[in-house]
């Protein structure tokens, strides 16, 4: 096996997959020259194992999806039967088979194996995403073309993977089954508990700390989940968790998912904490729009401003309220003129969305949005 490094080696998730891992296995790693060439050095190297963190593959999906899309006529029914024959190829492998169809080696013939090596992914045998939540909807596309990006959760306290899905055991929307050895278990106000020889000792002189993560010998995740038929379901943050003016608590991370699935958007954050009723912030995804505005023939700079951008991002999140609860509805948004991004301090090194950095930063904006009242 070999694989590409490209996050910061502090991450434990890289840590494992480039360090402990392969030195344990025997594999062989590349080191990225640096994010933005990311996508060339996978092309590259074309690994047969990778990482990638939630943005990384939803910006595959942003570009694949936009040109299958596009595809028309006999080329786009041929994509159409070979993504629909990649799942149920992948619905087979889920529960352990091997798909050996006609269908499935003509399909793989026609489709599969020559998309996959534009992406980098021509050797892929293990596709793992994980470090944040990632949109089931993007798992199910990446299956449609035989790629199966298996969904990873942990933290540093139990170094690394605390549940995971398998090539041949693996469920779309969890997180896998928790790793051997390793006890989890869901206590009464929904947090994750784990307990097992990789729970940590404690954190580094910071007693006070390891008393409220370590308790009885169980690492509380400070994550919200379930059980379900022996595989693990994250259903929010507990720290990120909003209580609205109401009094009603409501878990952000599937909004912002179900906004993201936009294919100009890049980062959504969700406002409500002690507000009367839902906003968002949005950013636009800089390679997503400069395609558009050279399509459409309009000013990539003045993107966020556009109104038939505004009214097609309208229209996602009025396809998501309705399928929500009133109270979780979304009423306004905002779209910001640049990108969320790591240097601009929003962003961690893995791209997770640092959500209290960008409450403070772009609290005029937030404020405006409540200044008017709930728009109907």
């Amino acid at each position: 096996d070999w694989s590409l490094s490209y996050l910061p080696l502090s991450h434990i998730a890289e840590q494992m997959f480039t360090i402990h891992g392969p030195i344990t296995i025997g594999s062989r790693t590349y080191f990225a020259e640096n994010i933005t060439k990311l996508r060339e050095n996978l092309k590259e190297v074309q690994p047969t194992v990778f990482f990638g963190v939630p943005r990384v593959w939803e910006k595959f999906y942003s570009g694949v999806h936009g040109k299958i899309s596009q595809a028309t006529g006999i080329k786009g029914k041929l994509v159409n039967w070979a993504m629909g024959v990649g799942r149920r190829a992948a619905e087979e492998r889920s529960k352990g088979g091997t798909p050996s169809s006609l269908e499935y080696k003509l399909a793989k013939k026609l489709v599969f194996d020559k998309l996959k090596p534009e992406l980098g992914l021509g050797n892929v045998r293990i596709c793992v995403s994980g470090a944040a939540p990632i949109a089931k909807e993007v798992l199910e596309f990446f299956a449609g073309l035989d790629i199966i990006v298996l969904e990873v959760y942990g933290q540093s306290e139990d170094t690394g993977p605390t549940s995971f899905n398998f090539a041949d055991d693996f469920r779309f929307g969890s997180v896998g089954r928790p790793i051997p050895g390793l006890e989890v278990k869901i206590a009464p106000d929904g947090e994750i508990l784990a307990k097992g020889p990789s729970v940590f000792a404690g954190y580094f002189k910071e007693p006070k700390a390891t008393a409220e993560t370590l308790i009885d010998g169980y690492l509380h995740s400070g994550d919200l989940g379930e059980l379900r038929d022996g595989f693990l379901y994250i259903t929010g943050r507990k720290k990120d968790i909003l209580i609205t003016a109401g009094g009603k608590n409501i878990a952000p991370k599937n909004l912002e998912g179900d906004i993201k699935q936009h294919p100009l958007v890049g980062e959504a954050v969700v406002i409500g904490d002690r507000r009367p009723y839902l906003t968002a912030l949005v950013s636009l995804d800089p390679e997503a729009v400069a395609a558009y505005a050279a399509e459409k023939g309009i000013d990539a700079n003045k993107a966020s401003s556009d109104a038939v951008i505004r009214a097609s991002i309208q229209a996602t999140i009025d396809a998501m309220n309705a399928k929500v609860a009133r109270v979780e509805s979304v009423k306004k948004f905002t779209i910001l003129e640049k990108p969320l991004s790591i240097d601009s301090g929003e962003l961690t090194p893995t791209m997770k969305v640092k959500r209290k950095v960008v409450n403070e930063k772009f609290a005029k904006l937030v404020d405006e949005m409540y200044a008017t009242g709930e728009a109907e």
